[in-house]
């Protein structure tokens, strides 16, 4: 879930949570550009969820074997306060167009 729904923000953590010291990034395809952008996940960590807003996609989801491509995973893992609260994006930029088949 958003920190938007736990007091915080798209990009900001609610205050009493901290940053994870690990991220991942996905990408995210503008359908009106028609241009797919490359976007920066932390977990927010320190807290306990706060339950709103829940969002859970499970799309192209594999097994928790193939940790960078598994739904749920904790981030905080890293962090002396391993508890997930919520998440935050920035956006890195434009994601590289596909190499032509040739």
């Amino acid at each position: 879930m958003l920190c938007t729904c736990c007091g915080g923000t798209v990009t900001s953590c609610p205050t009493g949570t901290e940053i994870s010291r690990v991220s991942w990034v996905g990408t995210c395809e503008n359908a009106k550009e028609g241009k797919s952008y490359l976007v920066s996940y932390n977990d927010c960590c320190g807290k306990i969820s706060c339950g709103r807003c829940s969002c859970s996609n499970h799309e192209r989801e594999r097994p928790g074997y193939q940790l960078g491509l598994h739904n749920n995973i904790n981030w905080c893992m890293a962090n002396d306060l391993n508890s997930y609260h919520c998440t935050v994006a920035s956006l890195v930029g434009l994601a590289p167009e596909p190499a032509a088949k040739g």
